[in-house]
């Protein structure tokens, strides 16, 4: 009965140091769920950043899927045209909204790459606090001391 008791207030112990350690977050976990808009920065509690990724990258979506049917209406009326000038101007029209709809690939490209580093940073500085705690800066005399107890 005496070890059952030393075993349980051991576990409690142990239960608490685990409790009361801060959380360290994974980078590649954040790296992973980046590849949804805003799925790193909620990884990392990071909610209004998380709030500006998704709105950005719909952004983008929603432009690009726009783009994409506005050229395939001009493509449509290409194939219907016969008079050469107007022909010649819908194909203008139809590669402005291609050159659009690329741009729009290209940034939300731009978008991922860069919260993707966000999320991946802030998961590698998430227990910076708590390390923080253990440097100590000293100076004496003319010199400088920075001090890290494990």
């Amino acid at each position: 009965m005496l070890r059952k008791g030393i075993l349980v207030m051991l576990l409690i112990i142990v239960n608490g140091f685990l409790i009361a350690q801060p959380v360290k977050k994974n980078p590649t976990k954040a790296i992973v769920y980046s590849l949804f808009p805003g799925g790193g920065q909620i990884y990392n509690e990071s909610y209004i950043k998380a709030g500006a990724v998704i709105g950005i990258q719909s952004f983008f979506i929603a432009s690009a899927v726009h783009n994409n049917s506005k050229v395939q209406d001009w493509k449509d009326k290409i194939n219907a045209e016969t008079d050469p000038y107007l022909l010649e101007s819908y194909k203008n029209s139809q590669k402005n909204y291609r050159e659009k709809r690329t741009r729009d690939f290209w940034l939300m490209g731009f978008t991922l790459a860069f919260s993707t580093l966000d999320a991946y940073i802030d998961a590698n500085l998430s227990n910076f606090k708590a390390e923080k705690e253990n440097i100590h800066l000293r100076f004496e005399d003319k010199t400088f001391f920075i001090e890290y107890h494990f």
